[in-house]
């Protein structure tokens, strides 16, 4: 998993060729889609996203970091993740006396993973679930993550990126002045022709 993380996160961004700026957006979108309770359509909505952003050069960015990114959500995580926004949402609305604890909130979704329909089925029956029983709670719950998780993200990757370009152009300085005194030695190193 770290091996596939570092290989779909983390390469994307050390090979960009865009401005910084343009990578950490794309993080951001992604992982702002990614807390959302959205699994399944979360990479159609970073290109909704990228489709409106391209129209102003400001706010364009990277839609396959952002794609990669979305994936911090996947079908590991979500049970949990779809938990605590839940959590958080009744809390936000006041429902503090409807509340179910987590082996509930897990029952609640057994049957929209079931072995005896499909995928699309099993995805069309937890978007129903969602609507019907927690989507709201899911829906108010998810916006506090979705939000900071992207301003932290645009943050933090935009560090990340700059500091890496940094060190990649002093290594490229090290290199080019390594290989530029190779070629032209210092004068005293140069072989003396008078003492032929």
């Amino acid at each position: 998993m770290g091996r596939l993380s570092r290989l779909k996160l983390l390469i994307p961004l050390k090979r960009s060729p865009h401005s910084t700026e343009y990578s950490a957006r794309g993080v951001a979108v992604g992982v702002f889609w990614a807390l959302t309770p959205l699994v399944g359509i979360q990479m159609y909505l970073c290109l909704m996203t990228w489709l409106l952003a391209k129209q102003t050069k400001s706010l364009r960015f990277s839609l396959v970091i952002a794609c990669a990114w979305t994936w911090v959500t996947n079908i590991f995580t979500m049970l949990p993740i779809y938990y605590v926004f839940y959590i958080t949402g009744q809390v936000m609305m006041g429902s503090w006396d409807d509340i179910s604890g987590y082996e509930t909130f897990i029952v609640s979704f057994e049957f929209a993973f079931s072995d005896d329909i499909s995928f699309w089925d099993s995805m069309l029956e937890l978007l129903a679930l969602l609507a019907r029983e927690v989507g709201v709670a899911m829906g108010v719950g998810c916006l506090p993550y979705a939000i900071i998780g992207g301003w932290l993200s645009y943050g933090l990757s935009l560090k990340y990126i700059q500091q890496r370009r940094v060190r990649r152009a002093k290594r490229q300085m090290r290199k080019a002045k390594s290989a530029g005194t190779s070629a032209n030695p210092h004068p005293s190193e140069r072989p003396n022709s008078s003492s032929r």
